[in-house]
């Protein structure tokens, strides 16, 4: 029996790992990618939105330094969220393509 028979339990089937680089994820791995980059994408608003708010009020340093984790966190969230959108629209266009 194999690893992933007895952590999985019995009659369950082990999953086939891609081997090819030619391979394309199915609808259903594309929605599941989308929801957890979206949901990465959302959790991330609310220190983005304190961090701006924090800098709005003039705390802190001005500088360089201390402005770039700002930075970096809003391209991090607009990222997460576009890329989450865009594997919902491609898993769209292959359950619809047809």
């Amino acid at each position: 029996m194999s690893v992933e028979h007895r952590l999985l339990g019995a009659g369950v089937r082990p999953v086939r790992r891609a081997r090819s680089a030619g391979v394309s994820l199915g609808p259903v791995e594309l929605i599941t990618g989308g929801m957890l980059l979206s949901a990465v994408g959302l959790a991330m608003i609310g220190p983005l939105a304190a961090a701006v708010l924090i800098r709005y009020n003039g705390a802190g340093r001005t500088d360089a330094a201390a402005t770039t984790p700002v930075i970096l966190l809003a391209i991090a969230v607009v990222a997460a969220l576009s890329v989450g959108v865009a594997m919902f629209v491609a898993a769209y266009r292959r359950t619809h393509s047809r």
